[in-house]
C-alpha cells in the first residue's frame, strides 16, 4: 500500500511538471508572436519638442509662466545644500550610534557577570546582597543607556526620512526646471520663426 502511493505521488509530479513545461512553451510562443505583432505596429519615434504637443503638459501653464528660473535653480541648490547637511549630520548621528551600541554590548556583557556574581553568592549573606545591588545597579544603567540608543535610533530614522523628502522634491523642482527651460526655448523659437 505504501509504495503504490509513492508512485501515485511521483506520477502526479512528472504529469504537472509536463504540464507545467508545455504551459510554458505555449506561453513563450505567444509572446513572442505579441512582440513581433508589436514591433511591426509601432510608430517611428517622435522628436523632444514635437513630444510636448502630444502630451498635455504637466504643469499649469499660468503657474510656469510665473516662475522665475532663477528662484526655481536657487531653490534647487538650497535644497541640495540642505541634503548635504543633513547627511554629514546624518553620518555624525550613525556614527554616534555605533559607538553608543558597541558600549551597550559591553553594558551587557557587565549585567550578565554580575548575574553569575550574584548567582554564585550563597543565599542571605551580605555578598549576596551587595552583588544583587551591584546586579539591579547596573541592570538600571543599562537600561538607561537603552532608551538612549532608542531615542539615537528614532533620530537617525527621522533625519533618514527627512532627507528622502527632501530629495524627492528635489527632484520634482528639477523636473519642473527641466520644463520650463524647455518651454522657455520653445518661446523663443518660435519668435525667431
Amino acid at each position: 500500500m505504501n509504495t503504490s502511493f509513492r508512485f501515485l505521488i511521483l506520477t502526479i509530479f512528472i504529469a504537472l511538471g509536463f504540464i507545467t513545461s508545455c504551459n510554458d512553451d505555449i506561453s513563450s510562443i505567444e509572446e513572442k508572436k505579441n512582440t513581433q505583432d508589436t514591433a511591426s505596429t509601432e510608430a517611428p519615434s517622435i522628436e523632444d519638442e514635437d513630444e510636448d504637443e502630444v502630451l498635455p503638459p504637466p504643469y499649469d501653464v499660468d503657474e510656469i509662466d510665473k516662475i522665475n528660473p532663477k528662484d526655481l535653480s536657487k531653490q534647487i541648490k538650497e535644497m541640495g545644500e540642505k541634503i548635504e547637511r543633513l547627511e554629514k549630520e546624518s553620518s555624525l548621528h550613525y556614527d554616534e550610534y555605533m559607538k553608543m551600541s558597541e558600549i551597550q554590548k559591553g553594558i551587557l556583557e557587565n549585567v550578565r557577570i554580575k548575574r553569575i556574581i550574584m548567582k554564585s553568592k550563597t543565599s542571605g549573606t551580605e555578598e549576596e546582597k551587595m552583588a544583587k545591588k551591584d546586579f539591579e545597579n547596573e541592570k538600571k544603567y543599562g537600561r538607561e543607556r537603552l532608551q538612549i540608543l532608542k531615542d539615537k535610533n528614532h533620530l537617525l530614522y527621522q533625519l533618514t526620512k527627512s532627507i528622502a523628502t527632501i530629495k524627492s522634491e528635489k527632484e520634482k523642482l528639477e523636473e519642473k526646471e527641466k520644463y520650463l527651460l524647455k518651454r522657455i526655448r520653445k518661446k523663443e523659437k518660435a519668435k525667431l520663426n
